[in-house]
C-alpha cells in the first residue's frame, strides 16, 4: 500500500510539472513579463528593470511601450515585479492549495512584499491530520530569509507515543490515548548563493517542542519526524537550476538531515526533487517530493517532506 501511494504521488507531481511547462511554453509573452523576486532565497530575486524610487516608478513608460497587452495572468497597470515601487507598509497574503492541504498566510510588514521586508507572519494550518496556527517575526533580504515564532498543532487522530526503538504507521495512527496537542517554538534561516546556471540553496532550523507528557514522544506534523522533546535540529542543502526567459523557473535536488538529541539513533535523511514554475507574478506551480532515505522509523510518506504539490497565489497592497 505504501508503494502504491508513493508511485501515485510521483505520478501526480510529474503530471503537475508537465501541465505547468506546457502553460509556460505557450505563454512566452507572460514569461518575459515576469521576473518575480521573493523573500525565499531559493527563489532568487531578479533585478527590477526600472530605476528605483517612487518618482522613477511613477514616471515609468506606459505598458504599450513594452508591447504588452492585458490577459488573464498579466495586468499591465501593475508593476511587472513585486520588487518595484517604493518601500512601504503593506498587507500581503499567500494562499497555497494542493494535494491534501490548504495553507493561507497573512503578512504585515514594511518594505517590498515578497522581496525585501521586515514584519509579522500569521497563518492557520489546515490539513487532513489536524488544525493549528503559526505566528512570528520575519526578516527577508535578497538571498536571505529569517523567521522565528511559535506553532500550535492539534492532531485529529495521532496520540502521544510511548517510548520504543522504532515506530511504524500503525503505531503513529493509534487512537488509544488522547490526541496530541503541541506547541513548537522554531527559528529558521534560509540562504542561497549563485553558482553556474542556478543556485546553491541551504536551510537550517532549531525547534523546541513543548506540551508533551513526561516520558512520551510525539509526531511533529510540520517537521514530519517523531520527537523526544524538546529539541530538534534540521539542515538542508541542494542545488536548483534556473531556466526561462527571465530565469524565473527552477528545478533541482535537495538533501536534508534531522536529528532529535534526546532520542537514540534518531538521524533522519531525506533526498528528493523540488520544482517551481512561475505563471505570473501572482500565480506559481510548486512541488516538492523529498522522501525519507534513512530513518529509525517506518511510517511511509508521512515521514517525508512532501509539503507542496499545487498552486500558490500571492496578493499585496500596492
Amino acid at each position: 500500500m505504501r508503494l502504491h501511494r508513493m508511485w501515485g504521488a510521483v505520478f501526480t507531481l510529474t503530471l503537475a510539472l508537465a501541465l505547468a511547462l506546457t502553460l509556460t511554453l505557450t505563454s512566452t509573452r507572460e514569461a518575459r513579463a515576469q521576473a518575480i523576486p521573493s523573500s525565499n532565497p531559493s527563489e532568487t530575486p531578479l533585478p527590477a528593470e526600472e530605476p528605483k524610487g517612487a518618482d522613477a516608478y511613477e514616471a515609468r513608460p506606459p505598458a504599450e511601450a513594452y508591447a504588452m497587452t492585458a490577459d488573464p495572468l498579466i495586468d499591465v497597470k501593475r508593476p511587472r515585479s513585486w520588487n518595484e515601487g517604493p518601500a512601504r507598509t503593506f498587507l500581503a497574503t499567500t494562499l497555497d492549495v494542493g494535494w491534501t492541504y490548504l495553507r493561507p498566510r497573512a503578512s504585515l510588514g514594511y518594505g517590498r512584499p515578497f522581496g525585501t521586508w521586515v514584519g509579522i507572519d500569521v497563518n492557520p494550518i489546515i490539513s487532513g491530520s489536524g488544525l493549528g496556527a503559526y505566528g512570528g517575526l520575519r526578516l527577508a533580504l535578497p538571498r536571505f530569509d529569517l523567521r522565528a515564532g511559535p506553532r500550535y498543532f492539534a492532531a485529529f487522530n495521532r496520540d502521544y507515543l510511548n517510548p520504543q526503538l522504532s515506530y511504524n504507521r500503525i503505531d503513529l495512527d493509534s487512537t488509544v490515548g488522547n490526541p496530541s496537542r503541541v506547541i513548537t517554538y522554531e527559528a529558521e534561516a534560509e540562504v542561497s548563493l549563485p553558482a553556474g546556471p542556478g543556485d546553491i540553496v541551504a536551510l537550517g532550523s532549531v525547534s523546541y517542542v513543548t506540551g508533551v507528557p513526561a516520558g512520551q514522544l510525539v509526531f511533529e506534523e510540520t517537521l514530519h519526524v517523531i520527537v523526544a522533546p524538546p529539541l530538534v535540529w534540521r539542515a538542508r542543502g541542494g542545488y536548483v537550476i534556473r531556466f526561462g526567459s527571465s530565469r524565473q523557473h527552477s528545478i533541482g535536488l535537495v538533501a536534508e538531515a534531522l536529528d532529535v538529541p534526546k532520542r537514540d539513533d534518531s538521524l533522519t535523511i531525506r533526498v528528493g526533487p523540488v520544482v517551481r514554475i512561475v505563471l505570473s507574478r501572482r500565480v506559481e506551480v510548486r512541488g516538492s517530493f523529498v522522501p525519507t532515505a534513512v530513518s529509525p522509523d517506518h511510517i511511509g510518506l508521512v515521514g517525508g517532506d512532501f509539503t507542496e504539490l499545487g498552486f500558490r497565489y500571492r496578493w499585496a497592497t500596492e
